[in-house]
């Protein structure tokens, strides 16, 4: 036989039993959709953070309050355990060309009456305004930045400006933050999150007198020299601070973390996720795999004088092997396909509600040939797989047997 009769054979028996044979890709076809959906978000949100970090360059160093890694900082990134002699003091580590903190705090901005929680932040007019501004992409869609010799001056996101009270905020309004009055000099371009976008940014000054924290600093950045090394300047400065700080290793209150660091801890984040989201559709795929075995089972049953006639005529044990295996593949393949396009619905609509409900631009699905052609084979192998055993007892049915079947 050729290989074609054997496509044409497995085909017309998948058309003739149409209502079972997509009843059973209904296993690999949730399987496959949500490896494809989920994974192509969790790739374009890789994606996407790794173009912001290499926006802010190798060079920085972040520097948080809290310890237990990165993780642990994040969560404790609003309570402020820095101070400004934490940053004079990592200034004079060897390799640090430059170095400020910023403030977060939580507030209340009212507009015309209209209150609304928000996060304030206290961003530095000076020298490390460039490189602060370029940390959190800050970037002006009206207006100017905020000088040296501002006072009670702000920036606002621009979901705060557009969409966050009823009526469109622009420059020169008047805000009032914790009650006391700033004049909107600057509106923000989208930073990509709803949270970023709601921010209001004042000088750091400004939020240290607002919130009566003259020595608070939430984070510090730290710019290293033109050839030193982040890395190891990450560890002096780490080394700097337990001194200063009297504090042991292993026991810190803070957590210091270059650029690639961050990237890193976000990969195994996400990689994480990942892993519990295939755990998850393997089992979908596994209930797929044992539909499809359970259904090549029953086809051996019902074709097995079928199958007499095929041998009485000439055929041999590896064509009816192969006829029914390329059956099985394709059940599993067109479950794939199915499942396929379904993910990449699955990712576009996932990546429209989160742009519509959060303003994160961030989750953007990426579909890779790679993804595709992976989910498409594997589908197709896991068909195959689950159709080996019936394939094998149909091969080994004697002639005579067979035709004898009722």
């Amino acid at each position: 036989m050729k290989y074609a009769d054997y496509f044409t054979l497995a085909l017309n028996s998948l058309v003739h039993r149409r209502t079972r044979s997509l009843l059973t890709i209904i296993g690999i076809f949730i399987g496959i959709a949500a490896v494809v959906g989920l994974i192509s978000i969790g790739q374009g949100l890789q994606s996407a953070v790794a173009g912001e970090f290499e926006k802010m360059g190798s060079d920085k160093i972040t520097i948080m309050g809290g310890g237990g890694g990165i993780q642990g900082a994040m969560t404790s990134l609003i309570g402020s355990q820095l101070t400004k002699t934490d940053v004079a003091n990592i200034e004079k580590v060897r390799g640090v060309k430059l170095a400020g903190g910023a403030l977060l705090k939580g507030g209340t901005a009212d507009y015309k009456g209209e209150k609304k929680t928000t996060m304030v932040i206290g961003m530095p007019t000076d020298t490390m305004q460039k490189i602060f501004e370029d940390m959190q992409q800050v970037k002006l869609a009206q207006g100017r930045c905020l000088k040296t010799s501002d006072s009670h001056k702000i920036l606002i996101g621009s979901y705060f400006a557009d969409g966050m009270y009823k009526k469109k905020i622009g420059l020169g309004s008047k805000i009032k933050v914790n009650d006391v009055e700033f004049e909107v000099v600057g509106v923000l371009k989208s930073m990509g999150n709803r949270m970023d976008d709601s921010s209001v940014i004042m000088s750091l000054d400004d939020c240290r007198k607002l919130f009566d924290d003259p020595e608070a600093v939430s984070m510090i950045y730290a710019q290293t020299q033109v050839g030193a090394e982040p890395a190891r300047v990450a560890e002096r400065i780490e080394d700097k601070l337990r001194k200063t700080r009297h504090e042991e290793e292993g026991k810190e209150t803070f957590t210091v973390s270059t650029s690639e660091q961050l990237l890193e801890s976000f990969s195994v984040i996400l990689g994480v996720v990942e892993a519990m989201i295939i755990g998850i559709a393997a089992i979908s795929l596994l209930v797929g795999g044992i539909g499809i075995m359970n259904t090549m089972y029953t086809s051996v049953m019902e074709r097995t004088r079928e199958i007499g006639i095929m041998k009485a005529i000439g055929a041999r044990n590896g064509d009816i092997l192969a006829i029914f295996l390329i059956e099985s593949g394709m059940l599993g393949a067109v479950g794939g396909i199915v499942g396929i396009l379904a993910g990449m619905g699955l990712g576009k609509l996932t990546e429209i509600i989160a742009e519509a409900a959060l303003g994160s631009q961030l989750l953007k699905a990426s579909f890779t040939p790679e993804l595709l052609i992976g989910a498409l084979l594997f589908s197709f192998v896991i068909g195959a797989l689950s159709g080996t055993l019936p394939a094998r007892q149909a091969a080994s049915l004697k002639p005579v047997d067979a035709l004898r079947y009722e």
